[in-house]
């Protein structure tokens, strides 16, 4: 089992064709209270009664499909290696309820499908949350903080919802890359990472990044499409007060849509020929007095 990528590759289309994004809902077997130690294999759904660790690789391992991994509000710790929560070649298992911290990654979705991972408290760790070719799982109501890389990265993984979580202090925001395809990045809080705030690179199509709020980016753009990655959507999002541009588009297949950009130290919205304006983008006070380049801002 890896943190890294799975096989495949994908393609999708936004535009013309429904945003779908499917979540399969399995009824969890009822959690049992459990004193566990580090590197156990959970084969049924358990509450911690304590915390865990110090550990020198993976916290817990999910051994079956269709379980609740329940912190009970307590706290999974690492040594710098391993995984908090590893999910590998899973479906329909929930991590939800504690503190995960001090490990390479918080939650790991290997080759898993389905799943949930949320209302965890993820710091401290190399990276939040990773998706390697993990598809159609729900990732929520998490807060992450101080990760040394990405807080949520998806790679190779498809039809995933990234939502309502609460990211500060990251060295990199939400990362959609590696052809990932197809997933909603929504209503997410972004708050000073180094790098940038949500990015979607790598050949990476038909994804969308909708109602997000990224601010203080201290080290690039608030939001950022590569010139690789086609189809993407970014929808009413407010990103303000970015170090680079508020939300920046080297791929003329991006739509840009409703979106607020003001106070970024460069441009509100820098967009290249081609870029579908889909109106209603509003940019003041940036430091490039044109305001937005590639679409109207008004």
């Amino acid at each position: 089992m890896r943190d890294g990528l799975g096989s495949r590759t994908r393609c999708g289309l936004i535009g013309g064709a429904a945003f779908v994004i499917s979540l399969l809902v399995v009824p969890a077997a009822p959690a049992t209270a459990a004193v566990v130690s580090c590197g156990t294999v959970v084969t049924t759904s358990i509450t911690l009664t304590s915390d865990l660790g110090p550990c020198p690789g993976d916290g817990l391992i999910a051994g079956a499909d269709n379980i609740t991994i329940d912190l009970g509000g307590y706290t999974i710790s690492g040594t710098g290696s391993g995984a908090g929560v590893r999910v590998a070649q899973r479906d329909g298992v929930t991590v939800t309820r504690g503190t995960i911290e001090g490990f390479h990654t918080g939650v790991v979705l290997d080759e898993s499908t389905h799943s949930t991972v949320s209302k965890l408290v993820l710091r401290d760790n190399l990276r939040g949350v990773n998706l390697a070719g993990s598809d159609g799982n729900l990732v929520e109501k998490n807060t992450i903080l101080d990760s040394g890389l990405d807080a949520i990265r998806l790679g190779l993984s498809a039809d995933n919802l990234v939502s309502k979580n609460t990211l500060s202090g990251n060295v990199f925001g939400i990362g959609v890359a590696d052809f990932s395809t197809g997933n909603l990045v929504e209503k997410n809080v972004i708050r000073d990472t180094v790098g940038f705030g949500v990015a979607v690179f790598s050949d990476s199509d038909s994804n969308r990044i909708e109602k997000n709020d990224v601010q203080r980016t201290l080290q690039g753009d608030g939001i950022n499409v590569s010139f690789d990655s086609d189809l993407t959507l970014i929808f009413k999002n407010v990103a303000n007060l970015n170090s680079d541009d508020g939300i920046d588009t080297d791929n003329p297949q991006t739509t840009i849509t409703g979106n607020i950009a003001n106070n970024n130290g460069d441009l509100g919205i820098e967009a290249v020929v081609g870029t579908t304006d889909g109106g209603g983008n509003l940019a003041s006070g940036n430091g490039n007095p044109a305001q937005c380049v590639g679409v109207s801002c008004s």
